[in-house]
């Protein structure tokens, strides 16, 4: 987009793929749910399984260990990011 002023649009249904984009958004019936940084729309879980969608894997994980009482930030995306707060949490 920077060098040629050009937008890529990609559709998936691959949340694991659209966690690698720059921006997500979510959609429903044609209207917009969700519209933001794969962080962002990501961390609301519930929401987006709402509209029949699932979030990518270790955000999955981390979000059913926070409805076990485990400390864990809303915003893990990557396997990198889940295992290092799963490995904090268990030290403290």
């Amino acid at each position: 987009n920077k060098e040629m002023g050009m937008t890529v649009l990609f559709i998936t249904h691959y949340m694991d793929e659209a966690a690698q984009a720059n921006r997500v958004v979510v959609m429903d019936n044609g209207k917009l749910i969700l519209d933001g940084t794969p962080k962002e729309v990501f961390s609301q879980v519930e929401k987006i399984k709402s509209v029949g969608l699932d979030v990518p894997q270790s955000a999955e994980l981390a979000y059913r260990l926070r409805k076990e009482g485990f400390d864990l930030p809303d915003d893990i995306l990557s396997v990198d990011e889940c295992v290092q707060a799963i490995a904090k949490e268990l030290v403290e």
